[in-house]
């Protein structure tokens, strides 16, 4: 009798495993190849679109002249990811493909560093706070403008302000954008900087390299790029922002 709660345990766990293997095989079937993700991006107007402003935009990254993103190649990342084919793009498989493979490495330093508190969990907390939970919510009544680079009114820089006094907060200043809402956090980072306190937009992005010119680029282009619209909701979940070409 002893045998049949172990024999059960064995079916069990073979049939998670069974499920598991499964789950991966079936999502490796459904990653497409770079070369085919660009063609599908491609039969897409605005994937194709902003697609060329990605290109346009991340040249100096992708060719290697350059190892720290401007902040226009981050909101061109951000527009792509938002066309139906843009998010195959960053999921596809290079194969055996070393230009595809070089072109991922190249846009690495795109990709903000995560030594500190994640966003993602510093948004966890901060909801779990009531005051810092009701500060999260004006934020969101009050800077609309700022989600969508139009600019940053006075009560929106008050409410910043005020998030900057509660420890809870503070961790929101602070965190280092990741996963899945990484894009759209470096892009909310950097027009907070630029349009609420005039702080430099590039210098103080934790990227490595130089790249010192990369703010008088972010001024030629920023007329050329089109806003990214923001759904006003704290739970709203974001965009990756690690696209690979090839």
């Amino acid at each position: 009798m002893a045998r049949a709660p172990v024999a059960a345990v064995c079916v069990l766990v073979c049939l998670g495993a069974w499920c598991a293997l499964v789950s991966v095989v079936e999502g490796a079937a459904r990653r497409l190849i770079c070369w085919q993700a660009i063609v599908k991006c491609q039969a897409e107007a605005e994937c194709n679109y902003a697609y060329g402003q990605y290109m346009h935009a991340c040249e100096p990254v992708l060719s290697g002249r350059r190892t720290k993103c401007p902040s226009h190649c981050i909101a061109s990342l951000v527009q792509l990811n938002l066309t139906r084919g843009g998010p195959a793009l960053e999921e596809c498989s290079c194969i055996d493909d070393e230009v595809c493979h070089k072109t991922k490495r190249a846009i690495e330093p795109c990709m903000p560093r995560t030594s500190s508190l994640g966003c993602t969990e510093a948004r966890r907390q901060c909801d779990r706070d009531p005051q810092c939970r009701d500060y999260m919510s004006n934020y969101l009544l009050h800077c609309g403008k700022l989600f969508s680079g139009a600019g940053c009114t006075s009560a929106c820089r008050q409410v910043i302000a005020d998030m900057r006094r509660l420890p809870k907060a503070q961790l929101l200043d602070t965190c280092v954008c990741d996963g899945t809402e990484r894009t759209i956090c470096e892009y909310i980072k950097l027009k907070m900087k630029s349009l609420c306190f005039g702080e430099p937009t590039v210098a103080d992005y934790n990227y490595d390299g130089s790249g010192s010119d990369d703010e008088d680029d972010d001024d030629e282009y920023e007329d050329r790029i089109s806003k990214c619209p923001i759904q006003a909701s704290v739970h709203t979940p974001c965009l990756r922002t690690k696209l690979a070409p090839c």
